[in-house]
């Protein structure tokens, strides 16, 4: 079964991406926290992650790496550390063009949590070590309302949503697999093709 399924079933929402890494599988999974987002436009475009309007305004801001947004501070919960092989994160947030707003819960708060007019987000990298050394990066998103009304919003508005996601997910990819490469020393890693690796990627074996 996979993570997703496990931390979240009944997903209303899911999308997945993956990436061939040229890096080690525990390199890969410290580049999930060290990837640079500092001031990347589609992270600010599509989820408004990062600082670009500081930045805009003249202000020294210094780096930020993609495990600090992935940490409470954003209200994200931890939910699975398996070094080398998965991390998960979840978030609980109410979906209302009229109130949005974050709930801090605990991982088992996380569990437990159904309280009318939120979805539940989980968001898990997983890690499969393949061939000469490199790694096959897979990120899934998964998102499930907690009562039918909510449901019903989220699926009117799938249209967008899952478009962005997919795009979301490409670009942490792209930021992982890029500091992954570049700490391993792996060729080809500057100017990458990430889309070609996800292609190729698809054809892998399970490793």
């Amino acid at each position: 079964m996979a993570a997703g399924d496990r931390l979240l079933p009944g997903a209303d929402l899911s999308v997945t991406e993956l990436v061939l890494v040229g890096a080690s599988p525990s390199e890969t999974y410290a580049a999930i926290a060290d990837a640079d987002v500092s001031g990347d436009r589609l992270l600010a475009l599509l989820g408004g992650l990062t600082d670009l309007d500081r930045r805009f305004a003249g202000e020294r801001v210094p780096p930020r790496k993609l495990g600090e947004l992935l940490g409470p501070a954003l209200g994200f919960v931890q939910l699975a550390d398996e070094p080398g092989a998965l991390r998960a994160v979840g978030l609980a947030a109410r979906y209302s063009p009229f109130d949005r707003g974050l709930e801090p819960l605990d991982r088992e708060g996380f569990a437990d949590f159904d309280e009318d007019g939120h979805v539940k987000t989980v968001i898990d990298f997983s890690l499969r070590p393949q061939d000469g050394g490199r790694t096959l990066l897979t990120v899934d998103v998964r998102i499930r309302a907690t009562d039918d009304e909510t449901r019903s919003t989220l699926q009117a508005t799938e249209f967008m949503v899952a478009p962005a996601l997919r795009l979301l997910c490409r670009r942490l990819l792209e930021l992982v697999k890029q500091r992954a490469e570049d700490g391993s020393g792996a060729e080809g890693a500057e100017g990458g093709d990430g889309d070609r690796d996800q292609h190729d990627a698809d054809r892998l074996p399970a490793g």
